[in-house]
C-alpha cells in the first residue's frame, strides 16, 4: 500500500523535482517507509512513489520502477494478489529476467508482454498506478475493478496532475479550484461525492475499472473500462440461466474461492491481522482465516461505553470460539469526540458517514501490532445484507402493484411518526427498542420510499441521508440505462439496488471510509469479498438464496455454520457506528451550530433547509443527524483547505 503522485505539463512546461515533493508531502502518511521520484523535464513528466512496505521489503521494490527494457516506469499504489501466478506465465513464456520479488516487477512485466489492457485483465486485486511509456510517450492511469485503491486527476494551468488523495492534486503547482456546486448537493444528501465528482469541475476521480491513456497537452479525462460490475453481473445472470446450476453447487464453488483470495490476501512480509466486529461478515473472514493458519490469527474490535453501539462482546465471544489473539479496546465517548477536528484532514475530501470516527480508531489500535488487516467490507454489497435489499425482496412486487396515491397516504402517515415521543413510548412498550437499532430513522425512510413513483426512485429515498431536504440528483447518470437493462434480463427490484450499491455507495462510501482511515495510519486493509471471480459467482445466484425468510445474506449464514454456532451471530443487523445524534444535541451542539452559520452565508440555497433540520433536531427528531453531520464535515472541510468551494453558479 502506497501513495502516489504525478504530474503530465503541457509540451515545453517541464515539472520540477521540488513540485513532486511537495505534492508528496501532502500525503505522506500513505507510504512511511520509502519514497522516490522521477521526473523526464523535457518530456514534461514527473512521477512521486511513497511506500508502505509489504511484500519484498529489499531495494528491488523501490518505486518509481522501470521495466526490464526501460521502456516503461511505474508508481503503484496496491497489491496484485495474483501475481505469483502471473510470473508462473511469464516464466512460462520465458519473455524476462527478474530482479526482485515484487508485485509491482511483475506489474510492468506482464504489461510489457501482454499490453497494458490485457494485464488488467489478469490482475486480482486493489491498485491505482500510473505507467509512463517513454516510447510512445504516453501515461497511462488505471485503478481497480471495484474502485478500493483512489485516484484523483485534476487539471492545473501547467497540464494535469494526479494523486492518491485530493490534497496531492491541491498542492499540484498552479492549481485552483473550479467549485462544482452539483457535487456539495449530491455530498449533502448521500454524505460522499459519487465518482467521478468531486468537490471541483476541474478534478475527477478515475472510474473503478478503468484506465485511461493521456499525452502531454492532454487536459480531459476519457476513460477506458477493462470490466464494469454490471456486465459482469448480468452475464453472470445470464449464463446462470442457462446452464440450470444447483445453488448448493454454487455456493460451493463461492466457499472455494472465498478459501482461495484470504490464502492469497494472507500473504505479506508484515505483520497481518483482522478487523472483527462480530458480525457475519467479518465472523466468515476470520474463521477462514484462521482455517488456514498454523498460529492465532491477530483480531481487532473497539468498543464504545454506550451499550447501544458497543457490539464488542459478540466479537470477543467469536473470537473465543476460533481461537484468535483477540485485541479489545472499550473507547469512551470522548475519545471519538476528540478525534472530529481531525477529520477533514483524514479524509481530505468532504465525507460524513459517521462510521468514519470508529473505523479510524480500530484502524488505529490494530497499527500498534500488524500493518495488515482484511476486513469483512462489502459483504452486504456482494450476498445482499442491506434493509433496503430485503424490503425490496420481501415487498418488492407488492409496491410496485399498489396505486402510488395509496403508498403515498401511508407514507405520510409513518413519515409524521418517525423520530417522535409518541413511536419511541410505543417501540419501548412493544420492545422493538431492543430489537431494532434506529427505528425511527428506518422508520422515516420507508415513509419516503412509499411516497415515491417507481424503482429507481425507491432505491434513491432509501439512500439519501438528508431526509430529501435538497433537490439533489443522488443517482448517476447512466442509472436509467442500467435500470432498462437489468429489467430486460430479469433482475428483481433487490437485485437492481445491490448492483446499484456496488456502483456508488461501495466505492463512494465504503471503500473510501476504509481507505483513508487505515492510511491515515499507515495500514493496509485488504477485502476478500472484492474478488471479482467470487462477485461474478454470487451473481449466478437467484436473490432467493440469499435473502430468504425476511434474512438476509443467506449465504454467509451457511457457510458461517460450519465454523461458529448460529447463536454467535444470529441477531438483528447493527452496523458500526457512533452515538452521532445525542452529540450533537449534547456535546457537540455549540461547534455543530458555528459550523452551520458558516454553511448557511455560504451555501444560501440551502439556508432554509439547514434551520428546518435544526428545528428538528431541537424538538427531539433522531432521524436528522445525518444532514447536520453532512453540513459540519462540509463546512469543517472548507476550513481545513480554505477553499471557496460550493458558491451557486
Amino acid at each position: 500500500m502506497c501513495g502516489i503522485v504525478g504530474l503530465l505539463n503541457k509540451p515545453g512546461r517541464a515539472p520540477q523535482a521540488r513540485d513532486i515533493e511537495r505534492m508528496k508531502a501532502a500525503i505522506r502518511h500513505r507510504g512511511p517507509d520509502a519514497e522516490g521520484t522521477f521526473v523526464d523535464a523535457e518530456a514534461g513528466v514527473g512521477l512521486g512513489h511513497l511506500r508502505l512496505a509489504i511484500v519484498d521489503l529489499s531495494e528491488a521494490g523501490k518505486q518509481p520502477m522501470r521495466s526490464a527494457s526501460g521502456r516503461f516506469v511505474i508508481v503503484l499504489n496496491g497489491e496484485i494478489y495474483n501475481f505469483r501466478d502471473i510470473r508462473r506465465a511469464l516464466d512460462a513464456e520465458r519473455v524476462t529476467q527478474w530482479r526482485g520479488s515484487s508485485d509491482t516487477e511483475v506489474l510492468l512485466a506482464a504489461i510489457e508482454a501482454w499490453g497494458l489492457e490485457a494485464a488488467l485483465k489478469r490482475c486480482e486485486g486493489m491498485f491505482a498506478f500510473a505507467l509512463w511509456d517513454q516510447r510512445e510517450r504516453e501515461l497511462s492511469l488505471a485503478r481497480d475493478r471495484f474502485g478500493e485503491k483512489p485516484l484523483f486527476v485534476g487539471r492545473t494551468p501547467e497540464g494535469l496532475a494526479f494523486a492518491s488523495q485530493l490534497a496531492g492534486v491541491l498542492t499540484a503547482p498552479g492549481f485552483s479550484g473550479d467549485g462544482d456546486p452539483e457535487a456539495i448537493d449530491q455530498f449533502l444528501a448521500l454524505s460522499y461525492i459519487p465518482e467521478p465528482r468531486t468537490p471541483f469541475r476541474n478534478v475527477w476521480k478515475l472510474p473503478a475499472g478503468a484506465f485511461a491513456r493521456m499525452r502531454p497537452g492532454d487536459v480531459e479525462l476519457s476513460p477506458v473500462f477493462y470490466w464494469r460490475a454490471s456486465d459482469a453481473a448480468l452475464t453472470a445472470h445470464r449464463e446462470s440461466l442457462a446452464a440450470r446450476a444447483r445453488e448448493a453447487d454454487i455456493i460451493a464453488q463461492i466457499e472455494q474461492r472465498l478459501q482461495t483470495v484470504i490464502a492469497n490476501q494472507m500473504l505479506a512480509d508484515v505483520p497481518l491481522g483482522a478487523f472483527l466486529s462480530g458480525g457475519l461478515d467479518s465472523s466468515l473472514v476470520v474463521a477462514l482465516m484462521q482455517q488456514a493458519s498454523a498460529v492465532p490469527v491477530k483480531t481487532y474490535t473497539i468498543g464504545f461505553a454506550e451499550k447501544e453501539f458497543d457490539e464488542s462482546s459478540y466479537a470477543k465471544a467469536v473470537a473465543a470460539h476460533l481461537g484468535t489473539d483477540h485485541t479489545e479496546v472499550i473507547l469512551s465517548a470522548q475519545d471519538a469526540l476528540d478525534l472530529v477536528p481531525e477529520l477533514p484532514t483524514i479524509y481530505d475530501e468532504p465525507f460524513a458517514d459517521s462510521s468514519q470516527l470508529p473505523t479510524y480508531l480500530v484502524s488505529r489500535v490494530a497499527r500498534q501490532s500488524v500493518t495488515v488487516a482484511l476486513t469483512g467490507d462489502a459483504g452486504d454489497e456482494i450476498f445482499g445484507g442491506y434493509n433496503r435489499h430485503m424490503i425490496a425482496a420481501r415487498f418488492g412486487r407488492h409496491l410496485t402493484a399498489t396505486p402510488h396515491a395509496l403508498r403515498s397516504l401511508a407514507g405520510s402517515a409513518m413519515r409524521s411518526l418517525a423520530g417522535s415521543k409518541l413511536m419511541e413510548a410505543g417501540a419501548r412498550a412493544a420492545g422493538l427498542d431492543k430489537r431494532v437499532r434506529s427505528l425511527g430513522e428506518k422508520t422515516a425512510k420507508l415513509s419516503a420510499m412509499l411516497e415515491q413513483k417507481d424503482e429507481i426512485s425507491f432505491y434513491a429515498s432509501l439512500i439519501r441521508r438528508d431526509n430529501n431536504l435538497t433537490e439533489a440528483n443522488v443517482l448517476p447518470p447512466q442509472t436509467l440505462k442500467l435500470q432498462e437493462r437489468a429489467k430486460a434480463a430479469g433482475f428483481t427490484m433487490a437485485e437492481s439496488m445491490m448492483l446499484l450499491d456496488v456502483l456508488g455507495y461501495l466505492p463512494g462510501d465504503v471503500l473510501t471510509k476504509v481507505d483513508r482511515a487505515s492510511m491515515a495510519v499507515a495500514l493496509e486493509t485488504r477485502v476478500p469479498f472484492l474478488d471479482h471471480k467470487l462477485f461474478e459467482l454470487t451473481w449466478r445466484l437467484p436473490i432467493g438464496a440469499k435473502i430468504r425468510n425476511g434474512a438476509t445474506k443467506q449465504v454467509i449464514r451457511t457457510l458461517l455454520e460450519k465454523h461458529a454456532p448460529r447463536h454467535l451471530f444470529e441477531r438483528p443487523k447493527a452496523g458500526f457506528g457512533v452515538p452521532i445524534s445525542q452529540w450533537l444535541r449534547g456535546p457537540l451542539r455549540p461547534w455543530l451550530m458555528d459550523l452551520v452559520s458558516s454553511f448557511k452565508r455560504e451555501e444560501t440555497r440551502h439556508a432554509r433547509a439547514a434551520d428546518e433540520a435544526v428545528a428538528a433536531l431541537n424538538a427531539g427528531d433522531r432521524t436528522i443527524h445525518h444532514f447536520l453531520w453532512n453540513i459540519a464535515m462540509l463546512e469543517s472541510w472548507k476550513r481545513r483547505y480554505r477553499t471557496p468551494v460550493a458558491a451557486a453558479a
